[in-house]
C-alpha cells in the first residue's frame, strides 16, 4: 500500500472517533492538553517580540476587540480571522519551550489545539465537539511521528502537526478531514534544527505557520483546491526521513491507548531533550559553583544534538545541554519568564561534559534517560540517574500540578480560574466563543 493510502488511512482511522467510547482518563487527560497549550501560548504572548508583533498586528486592523472571530491572547481581549489568530497564538506558545509533546518526538498540542480552538471559537461550535476533534488530530499527528524518523537536521516542527491540526479543523467544521490532510501535507515547511542553536527566533513561527495551514486547508479544500496523494511519500519518506513503521498509520483505532495517553508535559522553560537531566540535578545537594570541578552528563544518542554550548541569548541556551544542566546547577530560573541568558552560567556550562552512554542507550526511545555526575574540587563525586523526566507520561504530573502550571502560565486570577474550569469540562460548554469570554468574566 503507498503512503498516499496510508495517511488517507490514518486520517480515516482517527476521524471516525467515537467520544462516547474515549476512558475518562483520557477525556481528562485531552482537557489537560488544551489548557496547557493555551497557557503555554498566554506566556509566549508576554514575550517581547510578541508584543510587538501583536501591537503591528493591531494597528494594521488585523486584529481588534469585537465580539468576532478568534481570541489572540495577550494583555488585553483581542479577536482575529482565525488563521491569524492560529498563527500568533502558536508562534506565541514556541517562545518558552513549555509546550507538551511526546516521544520519540513532535509537539501535536500546539499544532493541533491552537486551530482547532481559533475555529471552535469562530463557529460557536459545542465544547464536544472540539474535544472530539483535538484528540482525533492529536490521533494522527502521534501516528505520524511514530511512523515516520526525521533524519537530522530536520526539525518536527510545522509538518505532522499541521496534518494533525487540519484533520481536526475540517472535524469541526463537518468537512472532509481526508482532504484537509492532503493539503496540508503537500505544503511542509522545512524546518531544520540550526535555528534552534544560533537562537534565530523566526524559528518560533515554524508552529504558527503551521497552526495557520491547519486553518487554511479546509478553506482551500471549500474552494476546490487538492492535495497531492503522493506528498507525504516524497516528503518524509524520501527527503526528510524515512518510513519506519506503517502499522502505526493503518492500524485500527486503540481506545485503551490513543496518542493523548503518551504525551509529556514541560515543567521547565528548555528543550525537552534536557529535561531529565535537570531532573536528575535536582537530585543532588546544592553545590557552590565555585566549587565545581567538572560536570559530566551522559544520556542516549538523540540527545547528543544539544551538546553544544550556547551562543548568547536565551533561545540558543534553551537548546544547549550544557547550559541548561548549569542553570540548573546554579538555581537559576527555569521558568517561562525568568530564563535569560546569563554570562556566569555560561562559564559554568564550559566545565559540562556530555556523552552517550551505552546503558542509557539501551532504552531509547521507550525512556530517554540522562546520568549527573559533579565532581567537586575537593575530589568528592555525586551522582543522579533519571530515566523520564515528571510530567513524562511513566511519572506524569497530577491534576492539581497540571493546573497550576496553567494559572502560572494563564496570569492567575478568576479568569484563569474559568478558563480552567471550561477546557477541562468541554462537555459543559455549549458554544466555544465563550471559552474565554464567559459570563463574569475580567482580564486578569
Amino acid at each position: 500500500m503507498a503512503d498516499a493510502s496510508l495517511l488517507d488511512l490514518a486520517v480515516s482511522r482517527a476521524a471516525d472517533l467515537n467520544l462516547a467510547r474515549v476512558p475518562a482518563a483520557s477525556l481528562k487527560r485531552a482537557g489537560h492538553i488544551i489548557a496547557d497549550t493555551i497557557g503555554v501560548s498566554c506566556a509566549g504572548a508576554r514575550q517581547g517580540p510578541v508584543v510587538a508583533l501583536t501591537g503591528i498586528e493591531r494597528r494594521s486592523g488585523r486584529l481588534g476587540e469585537g465580539a468576532h472571530g478568534a481570541t489572540v491572547f495577550g494583555g488585553s481581549p483581542l479577536r482575529a480571522d482565525p488563521e491569524r489568530a492560529a498563527f500568533l497564538n502558536a508562534t506565541a506558545g514556541s517562545f518558552v519551550e513549555l509546550d507538551e509533546g511526546m516521544r520519540p518526538t513532535g509537539h501535536p498540542g500546539m499544532q493541533v489545539v491552537i486551530p482547532a480552538v481559533a475555529v471552535a471559537e469562530t463557529e460557536k461550535a459545542h465544547g464536544q465537539s472540539l474535544l472530539r476533534a483535538v484528540i482525533a488530530g492529536y490521533e494522527v499527528t502521534a501516528r505520524l511521528f511514530t511512523a515516520y524518523r526525521l533524519t537530522y537536521p530536520a526539525h518536527p516542527h510545522g509538518h505532522f502537526g499541521a496534518v494533525g491540526g487540519a484533520v481536526a479543523v475540517a472535524m469541526i467544521l463537518d468537512q472532509d478531514p481526508v482532504e484537509a490532510a492532503r493539503i496540508a501535507a503537500t505544503s511542509p515547511i522545512l524546518s531544520v534544527w540550526d535555528a534552534c542553536f544560533e537562537g534565530a527566533t523566526a524559528r518560533n513561527t515554524w508552529m504558527g505557520s503551521a497552526a495557520e495551514l491547519a486553518v487554511r486547508a479546509s478553506r482551500l479544500a471549500e474552494a476546490g483546491f487538492t492535495g497531492s496523494p503522493a506528498s507525504l511519500e516524497s516528503s518524509f519518506g524520501a527527503l526528510a526521513g524515512t518510513l519506519v513503521d506503517p502499522e502505526a498509520l493503518t492500524a485500527p483505532l486503540d481506545y485503551e491507548g490513543l496518542g493523548v495517553t503518551r504525551n509529556y508535559f514541560k515543567r521547565h522553560s528548555a528543550c525537552a531533550l534536557s529535561h531529565a537531566a535537570v531532573d536528575a540535578v535536582r537530585q543532588l545537594p546544592a553545590f557552590d559553583p565555585a566549587h565545581i570541578e567538572r560536570v559530566d552528563v551522559e544520556t542516549v544518542e538523540n540527545n547528543m544534538k544539544l551538546a553544544r554550548q550556547a551562543a548568547p541569548n536565551a533561545l540558543s541556551a534553551r537548546f544547549s545541554l550544557p547550559y541548561v544542566v548549569a542553570a540548573a546547577l546554579s538555581g537559576r530560573s527555569l521558568d517561562a519568564d525568568g530564563f535569560q541568558f546569563e554570562p556566569e552560567t555560561a562559564q559554568l556550562a564550559e566545565r559540562v561534559e556530555t556523552r552517550v552512554a551505552e546503558d542509557l542507550q539501551a532504552h531509547w526511545p521507550g525512556a530517554s534517560p540522562a546520568r549527573v555526575t559533579v565532581r567537586t574540587t575537593d575530589g568528592k563525586s555525586y551522582s543522579a540517574r533519571v530515566d523520564n523526566p515528571h510530567g513524562h507520561y511513566r511519572d506524569p504530573l497530577t491534576e492539581d500540578e497540571v493546573e497550576q502550571k496553567f494559572l502560572g502560565l494563564a496570569g492567575g486570577g478568576a479568569a484563569s480560574q474559568a478558563w480552567w474550569g471550561r477546557m477541562t469540562n468541554l462537555f459543559d460548554v455549549p458554544d466555544c466563543s465563550r471559552l474565554f469570554f464567559g459570563a463574569g468574566d475580567h482580564a486578569d
